[in-house]
């Protein structure tokens, strides 16, 4: 997936000769859910469990439900894909995050006439919710192209990534399109990951100007390039696959290399206090300067290093492995709580990554500034291991059930070998304990100019209203706006505007949590 076809081609079928067998330690297992399928690429849960999933050569997006055969009507056939080349095709595929409300599929592919990278927004019909019938479908006639100018030189390189983070905003990957430099260069959407709002956006059909998808806060937005403004981080080489973290609004890369190192990075979305190690939004991951933390190879071609270029979270030597190397990001494992396969609760926040070659499964923990593979377990394949086996794995997904959801591409890239299969845990959960009482307390009384809010929730979502003195509502924040504390509590702040932006006067406020069916409340005085 990381390399020209004919290398591609070479490499998995040297990996074919291998055993596919893949082994995870004592008390998990792997299950195949689905299988003869055709190159599916990229996965993405709808809410009633369903799974859709992109091919990358047919251009079509299919579903599958746990249990049923896989739908053999398509949801989406799009008939202007570029697959020439190991890496073109359909890579990417999202779910608007207001569905079924906001009923869009969105689609990351390289497009012919001429070559390039399209980013579209398509309308699904039919069955929305809750059912398995044959109607769901996108009207190919609402395609909305947020960005369909990116150029697609090389067959390689692409990204790949379309996702939606706890924000709301739409982050997309690209790669660097095999011409190094571009990566640097903000004036180029190439070697980037781009940040774009989607919500305000008409129905389809139709184009977007690059105005219309620009969010306010984006880092580079002050920059008169209209492409540098939809910028969130760059330096990358191939960010094929990405995947937010919801609980600690990351965003986690793998960026696979070209001679010495894998990288697995972590791009902070929204600030917490006190502020992260990690990367921030507009950070530069390096690429071509460095690869991974060590020199690149043509460090000095694109000129002088900018300073202050983002370290890896975790790289590891590519060197070591027969037949080429290629990192795929898992994201954060994060337990549902309520899950019949939930991981234990040790493996919380921890984050996972594969090589697409090797078949290597990492698990990775906290370690100094950044992750390592974590301590080995009983069954682990291999000291440093957590799992071997997972070749051709090009996506994962967390499952409702609290499985790690995955699919595989190929085996030997032979067509109609691909299938979608699961992680789960073999363990019985010990009893999940009943919800403490939902609190909340004033950080600072009076509150000066804004208000810090520690929250402790009977459940997920919660919400918080702040109401003026005679009942009426200043300001809400939904479940997005709570950030995870070091000490495990939950913080809010408040900056003293309203929902429309002003700010309000000095007075005595009402704050109210929502959770659960529970709500607690505290009284702010405000002063400024």
């Amino acid at each position: 997936m990381m390399r020209p076809r004919a290398f591609l081609l070479l490499a998995c079928l040297l990996a074919a000769t291998r055993s596919h067998a893949q082994v995870v330690p004592d008390g998990f297992a792997v299950e195949t859910l689905a299988r003869n399928l055709s190159l599916p690429v990229a996965i993405q849960f709808m809410p009633d469990g369903r799974l859709l999933f992109a091919e990358q050569l047919t251009g079509r997006v299919r579903v599958f439900f746990e249990g049923r055969p896989v739908q053999v009507k398509p949801v989406l056939q799009l008939r202007d894909v570029a697959v020439d080349g190991g890496e073109r095709g359909l890579l990417g595929v999202a779910l608007d995050p207001a569905f079924p409300a906001r009923p869009y599929l969105y689609v990351h592919y390289t497009a012919t006439g001429p070559n390039r990278i399209r980013i579209s927004r398509f309308t699904l019909t039919g069955d929305l919710v809750g059912g398995f019938f044959e109607d769901l479908v996108a009207d190919t006639l609402s395609r909305y192209d947020l960005i369909d100018d990116i150029p697609d030189q090389a067959t390689n390189h692409n990204g790949g990534t379309v996702r939606f983070a706890a924000d709301g905003l739409l982050y997309v990957s690209l790669g660097e399109d095999g011409q190094a430099c571009t990566a640097q260069d903000t004036t180029q959407l190439r070697g980037k990951i781009l940040r774009l709002k989607v919500n305000t956006l008409p129905d389809g059909p139709g184009r977007a100007f690059r105005s219309q998808v620009t969010p306010f806060d984006n880092p580079f937005v002050s920059r008169p390039d209209s492409n540098a403004r939809l910028v969130a981080a760059l330096g990358l080489r191939n960010p094929f696959r990405i995947q937010p973290d919801r609980v600690r609004n990351w965003l986690v890369i793998g960026d696979p290399g070209e001679s010495t190192r894998e990288e697995l990075d972590v791009l902070v979305l929204r600030l917490p206090t006190p502020r992260p190690a990690q990367p921030e939004l507009g950070a530069d991951f390096g690429w071509p300067y460095l690869e991974g933390s060590v020199p690149g190879p043509s460090p000095g071609a694109c000129g002088p290093a900018p300073p202050l270029l983002a370290a890896p979270e975790f790289e590891y030597d590519r060197t070591t492995q027969l037949g080429g190397a290629a990192i795929i990001a898992a994201g954060a494992y994060w337990a549902t709580g309520t899950g019949d396969h939930d991981f234990p609760t040790e493996y919380a926040g921890d984050l996972f990554a594969n090589d697409y070659y090797s078949g290597t499964l990492y698990h990775l923990v906290p370690s100094g500034n950044g992750f390592a593979p974590g301590p080995d377990v009983p069954g682990q394949p291999a000291p440093g291991k957590w799992g071997t086996g997972f070749e051709g794995i090009s996506d994962w997904a967390l499952g409702n059930d609290g499985a790690f959801y995955f699919c595989r591409q190929s085996t030997g890239f032979n067509d109609t070998t691909g299938v979608i299969g699961r992680i789960i845990c073999t363990t019985t959960p010990p009893p999940v304990p009943p919800p403490g009482p939902t609190t909340v307390r004033l950080f600072q009384s009076p509150a000066v100019n804004g208000a810090r809010f520690l929250v402790t929730l009977n459940a997920r979502p919660a919400a918080l209203t702040i109401h003026d003195a005679n009942g009426r509502r200043v300001r809400r924040f939904s479940d997005a706006a709570f950030e995870l504390r070091s000490d495990g509590r939950l913080q809010l702040d408040w900056d003293g505007l309203d929902d429309e932006g002003r700010k309000v006067h000095p007075g005595l406020y009402l704050a109210r949590v929502e959770s659960g069916g529970q709500d607690a409340s505290v009284r702010v005085p405000f002063l400024r």
